[in-house]
């Protein structure tokens, strides 16, 4: 049996021993809800982290570039794209294009020829660009490197655009050839249809500076400007008759020449009037 001492401790060891147990069920609690605070914290952040995300997904874009290489030279062209490019533009626009465009083709300067040629590269299509190479070659006579030589110069200006469809427009100009201070420059008149789209496809950088918004001429015919060979011509006149020579007789229906001077005039017999 237990005296009255041991009892006493006893009970303190029993007290002691509950309170470390509550303190330890206490402290679980607490920790408990510390976790679920942090848990749901978390939670909070992984939430607005994909919310961030997406909202910025339409942002983001990867963007491939085209790297092309002359094998010639080893020059190397980081090719560039116009992203959701547009493939149509109001008439101002195209009618610059078109102007620069008849310019560069059609205008020369030795000393810009090979600038000229670029610049039409850079603004026709694939067959329009081989055309125009074939026609441009030195091999071709009618080359303008072969008609116009070192020394003449070929200006032109534009008089009015004509737009037959949204992307067919016709562009009459004329043309000034100058072959030196000595000769007076020849000027002829032409009308130039131009058939044109824009492309979003890579372009280099360089390109891309005279050619912003992808402009290509797909077809393209040069004629003489019929209208102004029409005007220049004028209006038909009607020929007046010609007066009768002197000493010659006017003769009238009907009515007898006066017969020479010293001569009696024939009689001719009345015609017959039918009944």
């Amino acid at each position: 049996m237990l005296t009255k001492v041991e009892k006493q401790d006893f009970e303190q060891y029993l007290r002691e021993a509950q309170s470390w147990e509550t303190n330890r069920i206490v402290h679980a609690e607490k920790s408990k809800k510390l976790a679920w605070v942090i848990a749901a914290v978390a939670s909070g952040i992984a939430l607005l982290s994909a919310i961030a995300i997406v909202g910025l997904t339409p942002l983001k874009r990867t963007e491939l570039r085209i790297v092309r290489v002359n094998d010639t030279t080893g020059t190397v062209d980081i090719l560039s794209e116009i992203p959701n490019a547009r493939t149509t533009y109001d008439e101002a626009i195209n009618r610059y294009f078109a102007g620069q465009y008849i310019r560069f083709r059609e205008g020369y300067s030795r000393k810009l020829a090979d600038e000229y040629y670029s610049n039409v590269g850079i603004l026709s299509a694939g067959a329009e660009q081989r055309r125009y190479g074939e026609w441009f070659s030195p091999k071709n006579p009618q080359s303008p490197l072969n008609l116009y030589g070192d020394n003449a110069r070929v200006k032109v200006h534009i008089k009015g655009y004509s737009f037959l469809k949204k992307d067919v427009v016709l562009v009459r100009y004329w043309k000034e050839v100058e072959r030196g201070a000595s000769e007076k420059p020849v000027v002829t008149h032409w009308a130039a249809t131009v058939v044109f789209k824009y492309s979003g496809a890579p372009m280099a950088e360089k390109d891309r500076e005279l050619n912003p918004l992808g402009f290509q001429v797909t077809e393209y015919r040069n004629d003489p400007d019929t209208v102004v060979a029409a005007e220049a011509a004028g209006p038909a006149v009607a020929t007046p008759p010609a007066p009768p020579a002197a000493n010659v007789p006017t003769i009238l229906p009907g009515v007898p020449a006066a017969a020479p001077q010293g001569q009696v005039p024939a009689i001719t017999a009345p015609n017959s009037v039918a009944r």
